[in-house]
């Protein structure tokens, strides 16, 4: 059985719950062989039998699923905020929060103020209480946002709607603020992705075209203009010109190139004007390769890393355990205050949801990659970055490039010696 292997950049995939979603959609369709979901990266990749099912298939299918695949070569996007679901309910949760506050200062009836309370608390919650329903039907797991709605609910069953609806508006905040911070980490490979053109000019047939680099495939004759990048690998068949190969190898200067000699994907061409021969279409050139380790060492985690997310995964069922045994312990067993103890159990889960531990070893890790990337240093993944740690000695061999490649101004002298 023959299979193809696809690559899809899609929006709105910001977390380990949205490839979650991905991975439960397309488990089981038609065709669908092996399956990696890249939720840093935005990209699914798929390894399919076309005789099954077709590419423009499985875009329909993630287009249904709410995760619009991305044209061409293009990172998705966060839409404008006033464009956003997650951000227009985390606000419109504040303004209801708000309202019914400064409407209870006014005198007006309480009930005037629940109902928004509670309009808010609904509204708000809306993205994270499913998320937390999804997570426990299908992943059999409590997770963080299981613990804040479910304080949320206790807090308003309890008359305390509005400290409810302040619970759910701050969480629903920073779910809100997730798919922004997410697009700040893809920088690196979207950087990456500059470096080669969106475009190529080939000659087939005797005819000179202009074609997406996508559609490059080994042997065809493309043509390098001066200034122009290089689409895809290639090797020169006609020409002479110097090619600045710093993108790729960090060389400061430019190399002069003549026929049978190999172009990369991302080098810029310089004053001559060159026609080479592809010898890699553009998801086997080098940009490519370079982008896929980028990607993978980004999804790639640490002991750290791996460490919180098995202790957040046993964590959050026992505070969900320990705050129910406060509520109904006490008031059983000892006859103690109903309410006293139901304030006290949402204030513990409240406390106690390891939502900061557990977000502070990737929000790290990913930064620190993708700032090592856009400073030309690859990573190959969060357990490096904790080894770099211990490293007291560094050793480069004759070619280790430790400069920019660039002269730089660094002392003024004036001598009076003349």
């Amino acid at each position: 059985m023959s299979t193809q292997q696809l690559d899809i950049r899609v929006g709105n995939l910001d977390c380990e719950h949205d490839a979650a979603a991905i991975e439960r959609g397309l488990t089981n369709f038609p065709g669908v062989n092996q399956l990696k979901v890249y939720p840093k990266s935005a990209k699914v990749s798929l390894t399919f039998d076309p005789e099954a099912t077709t590419p423009e298939a499985l875009q329909k299918k993630l287009d249904a699923m709410g995760f619009p695949s991305q044209a061409g070569l293009s990172m998705p996007e966060q839409p404008k905020p006033w464009r956003n679901p997650k951000v227009l309910t985390a606000v419109a949760s504040g303004a209801l929060l708000l309202l019914g506050w400064l409407l209870a200062l006014a005198g007006l009836p309480e009930m005037v103020s629940l109902a928004l309370y509670v309009a808010a608390i609904l509204i708000g919650g809306y993205y994270f209480g499913r998320e937390a329903l999804e997570e426990l039907v299908f992943g059999r797991e409590i997770g963080i946002e299981l613990l804040m709605a479910i304080a949320a609910v206790v807090a308003a069953l309890m008359g305390q709607a509005a400290e409810g609806a302040m619970l759910v508006f701050l969480y629903a905040i920073s779910e809100a603020a997730e798919g922004y911070t997410e697009e700040k980490t893809r920088s690196a490979v979207k950087a990456l992705m500059d470096l080669a053109p969106k475009f190529a000019l080939v000659r087939r047939n005797g005819t000179e075209q202009e074609i997406p680099v996508e559609e490059v495939v080994v042997g065809d004759l493309f043509i390098l203009k001066p200034g122009q990048s290089v689409p895809t690998d290639g090797e020169i068949v006609s020409g002479e010109s110097s090619v600045n190969q710093a993108p790729i190898t960090g060389e400061n200067a430019p190399v002069e190139k003549r026929p049978g000699d190999v172009l990369f994907a991302g080098s810029i061409n310089g004053q001559g004007a060159l026609e080479a021969r592809a010898t890699k279409a553009f998801a086997d050139n080098t940009i490519s390769r370079i982008i896929q380790m980028v990607e993978e060492a980004q999804e790639r985690k640490g002991k750290s890393q791996r460490f919180i997310e098995r202790f957040g995964a046993r964590y959050s069922p026992i505070v969900l355990l320990i705050g129910v045994l406060l509520a109904v312990v006490p008031p059983l067993l000892f006859g103690a205050d109903w309410t006293m103890w139901l304030t006290r159990a949402t204030v513990f889960i409240v406390a106690a949801a390891p939502c900061a531990l557990v977000i502070s070893i990737p929000i790290t890790l990913v930064a620190a990659l993708g700032t090592a990337a856009r400073q030309g240093v690859l990573i190959k993944g969060g357990m490096y970055v904790e080894e770099l740690a211990k490293i007291e000695v560094v050793a480069l061999d004759k070619t280790g490039t430790i400069t920019r490649g660039e002269p730089q101004v660094t002392d003024l002298v004036v001598s009076n010696q003349f």
